[in-house]
């Protein structure tokens, strides 16, 4: 008698035991999209705060560097290398070099990846040369406070970004504290002051972005 309770009772133990591992192999299955998930959300955020930690060698909150009266913008690139860092093997300025005299129009024409944008990007500092010089007025673009000489150079680009608000805001994105005169100045320098003043509200007259 005994003997026969000893057999059933660790005959329902185990299958007690092959029921709980089951269960345990069926939960681990529904568990598992959430534990890729889990992994990937992990090193997604491991890359955001490598990025938001990073120091940037342009750093654009460096308040450091020349602060001029004013420039009179003579440009010039002399003897510039320069390469994208996503492609470091294709250089695209190999001794580079070029001076726009201040008050000159000048057009950069090439065919697509010729570096017309690159000489962009180099006077507006997005970048620096990996060697020669960026010039403004004689002296390297390296040497001035950064936001300073941003603020004395402006840029349109061939799809420029406008935003849902006044013409009037839109223009004044350009310069922090910028007054009503300075704001009309900027759009007569744009050859824009004709058409504004053609809109119902001028300078007011909002733009509706799709």
């Amino acid at each position: 008698m005994l003997g026969s309770w000893n057999y059933n009772f660790f005959d329902e133990l185990f299958c007690l035991l092959l029921a709980l591992l089951c269960e345990f192999h069926r939960s681990l299955g529904q568990a598992s999209p959430c534990l890729s998930a889990f992994a990937a959300g992990r090193a997604a955020a491991h890359k955001m705060f490598e990025t938001i930690e990073r120091k940037p060698e342009i750093d654009a909150y460096d308040m450091k560097g020349k602060v001029l009266d004013d420039i009179q913008g003579d440009i010039e690139l002399r003897n510039v290398y320069f390469s994208y860092p996503a492609r470091p093997d294709e250089p695209i300025f190999s001794g580079f070099s070029l001076s726009i005299p201040s008050g000159t129009t000048a057009a950069l024409v090439g065919h697509s990846g010729s570096g017309k944008s690159t000489v962009i990007s180099l006077v507006e500092r997005f970048y620096d040369p990996l060697a020669g010089e960026v010039l403004i007025d004689g002296i390297n673009i390296k040497e001035f406070q950064l936001k300073w000489i941003r603020e004395k150079t402006g840029l349109v680009s061939q799809e420029p970004v406008l935003f849902a608000s006044s013409i009037k805001e839109n223009i004044a994105y350009g310069k922090d504290g910028a007054t009503n005169e300075e704001i009309r100045a900027a759009a007569e320098l744009a050859n824009a002051a004709k058409f504004i003043d053609k809109l119902p509200q001028v300078l007011n007259n909002c733009l509706f972005v799709s």
